[in-house]
């Protein structure tokens, strides 16, 4: 446990790293809640609200509301699953406009001892209202990879985890880039037999942009699962 802890803590300070001459740096927290519910034939319908705020926590970032559906393989090692999402955003110009995404994306892990790695590899599109703003693409095209670690004890209701992932603007006019390395260190806690807590710190670093933005993270996430 001391080890993932220390890994965790290092892969974090070395993130920001990032923040240089020329970079901006900002702090926001996230509250979100996740509910799973079990369908017939391994499916599961997943429903998620989450609330952001940045500029040091003092400025509404976005609302999210998420639906999805996800169908389990090969003894649930592997995922596939289909999301549509819509956001309540505060942009850059400071008024609110409003996004609509729709995601579909693949999970694989495997379990070694008291470990668990899984990648997760998801297209994303993201569709923008053109009556509040202009925006240089229409809809974006994401291609998104995660690499992710956890490793649990047996029988503690404590999990560790560790992600890094990847954004992908595929069809940006000028050529597709890499915008964004997302990374995440995690701990939940079991409340109950179907009920968790999570704390969440994440690191968001632009890449490849004009005016790059590293942005830390603190989060908390409840989730239920049925």
């Amino acid at each position: 446990m001391k080890r993932s802890l220390t890994i965790a803590i290092l892969l974090l300070v070395a993130a920001t790293g990032f923040a240089q001459s020329g970079r901006t740096t900002d702090f926001g927290g996230i509250a979100s809640a996740e509910l799973e519910v079990g369908l017939p034939s391994r499916f599961a319908l997943t429903v998620e609200e989450e609330l952001r705020f940045y500029q040091n926590c003092t400025q509404f970032n976005r609302w999210l509301t998420s639906v999805g559906v996800e169908h389990s393989l090969m003894a649930n090692r592997m995922k596939v699953g289909l999301n549509a999402d819509y956001i309540r955003r505060h942009n850059d110009e400071g008024y609110y406009e409003n996004r609509w995404r729709t995601g579909l994306y693949v999970t694989y892990s495997e379990t070694f001892r008291h470990f668990k790695f899984g990648i997760r590899s998801k297209l994303l599109f993201t569709f923008y209202d053109e009556r509040t703003g202009e925006h240089r693409v229409n809809p974006k095209l994401y291609w998104r990879n995660r690499l992710q670690a956890s490793y649990q004890q047996p029988n503690s209701r404590f999990k560790y985890s560790l992600s890094a992932e990847l954004f992908w603007l595929t069809n940006d006019p000028k050529g597709r880039i890499v915008d964004n390395l997302r990374t995440v260190a995690s701990v939940e806690y079991r409340l109950t037999r179907r009920h968790y807590l999570s704390l969440f710190a994440r690191m968001d670093n632009d890449l490849q942009v004009k005016e790059p933005v590293d942005r830390f993270w603190l989060g908390l996430t409840f989730e239920g699962k049925y």
